[in-house]
């Protein structure tokens, strides 16, 4: 990957993002990169060396990097930044756990933004803790309890008390605990779609789509992010008949956050439809 600097970010900077120390340690897949888009990951791997990413786009990173050192360095209790492996169907699994109880209780640290505390818990947060919890079943030990304390980098006073704004800069969210079997199935999942000789595309929900569904029915249509949202809208009804359908999404990973979108044959192909 080429780093670069268009913002003349400081030297300091600069290195201390291109010096990230981070490793899989060996394993085939991280965590993280199980829960990917498949597509992203292997035009990672595959336009590795002509990828760009600017330093304004990793600083968050290296803050929430930051933050791990230092509770890292805390006299809590508990194992702090340790790196489990298992193995599924050939495939060695990792993931580094940000803080372990004795009781059993994991622990992961996020640097967020306000907005994402007050929108709840992410989906892909919920399958990365349920993924640690597998892990470290794996050997021969049991979560009792998982949660995120998400450390909001842009909180401010003066918004608390309004609507669904938090009291405070720190915020722990409870993350459900999926039963064996389930967290059994996903990773199986996830092994499969990143394995298979074929490369599927990416969906909707992975593409960040606004208004990727849109519901007809008595009145007018409504416009929908998810197939899920869009499905409890209309459980909801007490009568008449509603379809869902394909809507005009505008795909915000894709335009906007997606590092690999100007090798992917997915968005090309969007864009070509759209001249």
């Amino acid at each position: 990957m080429k780093l670069t600097n268009r913002y003349g970010a400081p030297d300091s900077i600069v290195d201390a993002i291109r010096n990230d120390p981070y490793t899989k340690d060996g394993a085939d897949f991280s965590v993280t990169e199980l829960i990917k888009p498949p597509q992203i990951r292997r035009l990672w791997h595959a336009h590795e060396d002509d990828i760009s990413v600017d330093v304004r786009e990793e600083v968050w990173k290296l803050l929430g990097k930051g933050v791990h050192n230092v509770i890292e360095l805390a006299e809590s209790e508990g194992t702090k930044e340790r790196r489990f492996h298992a193995e599924h169907d050939g495939s060695t699994i990792s993931g580094a756990i940000d803080l372990m109880g004795d009781d059993g209780s994991l622990t992961d640290y996020k640097v967020t933004s306000t907005y994402s505390v007050q929108r709840g818990l992410k989906e892909d947060w919920e399958k990365q803790l349920n993924m640690y919890a597998w892990l470290i079943r794996q050997n021969g030990l049991t979560a009792t309890k998982l949660s995120i304390v998400c450390i909001c980098r842009d909180w401010m006073r003066s918004r608390t008390g309004k609507y669904n704004y938090p009291d405070s800069p720190v915020v722990v969210l409870s993350v459900p605990m999926w039963r064996d079997e389930r967290q059994d199935a996903y990773i199986a999942q996830r092994v499969k779609l990143h394995t298979q000789e074929r490369t599927i595309p990416c969906t909707p929900e992975e593409r960040w789509a606004r208004g990727a569904y849109q519901v007809n029915g008595s009145g007018k249509p409504r416009s929908f992010d998810t197939r899920q949202e869009a499905t409890e809208y209309i459980n909801k009804q007490k009568s008449g008949s509603f379809s869902i359908v394909e809507g005009n999404a505008k795909y915000i990973r894709c335009e906007d956050w997606c590092e690999v979108a100007d090798f992917c044959p997915q968005w090309k192909g969007d864009r070509g439809n759209a001249r």
